[in-house]
């Protein structure tokens, strides 16, 4: 069923939403893409304009789920695609909240949710879908992802562990222990959880794992929804035959402000999915890593690398999140 007939809109308090259909298709499952914005001016024109050509045999559904940006976000996006088809969230509740929303807002049995730096290639759409008809047993799929140089993105992972944190902490993941990302699969392959910068998903799985925790303000909310697809009998698959492109950083102004490594959802992760893990010890794990973190990058930094710079700030806030300070 769609997901609108079941109950979704109880948790974003939203009215029905018509949205646009970009024409073309006679195909009987046309697509739902909802992008969740926030202060996204400088993406969300390329965004949209990619969207409207990813799905040409089934057609694509846009909807826009802006979290109270205060820049031109909104403008940009009713002038493509309808004041009926944006969302305005009276403020902002953080990716979960705008994907609950646009999922909603949704009446057909595929929904995607693209980042607004993310650019689907033409037909984009039609090969994900096409990979998730062609597995039953799929209830989302991820595509592959690359950044603006063409390197393939780290976007696979499996679920956090304390053992898996541990490895992290102590940067032994870097030298093939087992931690928080899997190797990138060569084929279209079940995993764990991949990315919630670009998924598409089957609605009635969406149904069967309920709306995202909107406990997290940012990261892991994807994680979290890929591990309760996994519980309601669903497969996650990642599909590396079709590729999108991420201009990671581009999608929201206020990226650079956000904590490295997930910040406070990392620690709710742990708690919600490992209570014999005590939340001082997970806590404990997390800093550690995040400290020993954030001085290799300062370092880095000094040495000349640009990026460090701003990774080290982002470890800072991070630490400052979990720790209180």
């Amino acid at each position: 069923l769609p997901i609108s007939a079941r109950g979704w809109r109880s948790c974003t308090g939203l009215a029905n939403v018509t949205s646009v259909t970009v024409p073309s298709s006679t195909h009987p499952s046309p697509i739902t893409a909802v992008v969740v914005t926030y202060e996204s001016a400088g993406a969300i024109d390329r965004c949209l304009e990619m969207l409207a050509a990813s799905a040409p045999r089934r057609g694509v559904r846009i909807v826009v789920a802006d979290n109270a940006s205060r820049d031109d976000t909104v403008a940009r996006a009713v002038a493509r695609i309808g004041e009926g088809n944006v969302l305005r969230l009276a403020d902002n509740r953080g990716f979960a909240a705008g994907v609950n929303a646009g999922i909603a807002a949704a009446t057909t049995e595929f929904v995607a949710v693209v980042n607004p730096d993310v650019e689907v290639p033409p037909g984009g759409l039609d090969a994900l879908a096409d990979a998730l008809e062609a597995q039953p047993e799929a209830g989302l799929v991820g595509p592959g992802v690359v950044d603006d140089r063409g390197h393939v993105e780290r976007t696979v992972g499996a679920f956090p562990t304390p053992a898996r944190e541990w490895a992290h902490s102590w940067l032994l993941d870097r030298l093939g222990w087992p931690g928080r990302f899997a190797a990138t699969p060569t084929r279209t392959t079940p995993v764990d959880w991949v990315s919630g910068c670009a998924w598409l998903v089957r609605a009635r799985a969406a149904h069967a794992a309920g709306p995202l925790d909107e406990a997290y303000f940012m990261y892991y909310e994807d994680v979290d929804w890929c591990r309760r697809l996994h519980d309601s009998g669903w497969r996650v698959l990642h599909v590396p035959e079709v590729r999108w492109r991420h201009g990671v950083g581009r999608g929201s102004s206020a990226t650079g402000t956000l904590p490295a490594d997930g910040g406070a959802a990392a620690l709710r992760y742990f708690t919600k999915f490992h209570p014999a893990l005590p939340e001082a010890r997970a806590r404990a794990l997390l800093l550690r890593g995040w400290r020993l973190r954030l001085v290799w990058r300062r370092v880095l930094a000094a040495l000349g690398h640009t990026r460090s710079a701003a990774v080290a700030r982002r470890y800072r806030v991070a630490i400052e999140q979990v720790s209180g300070r």
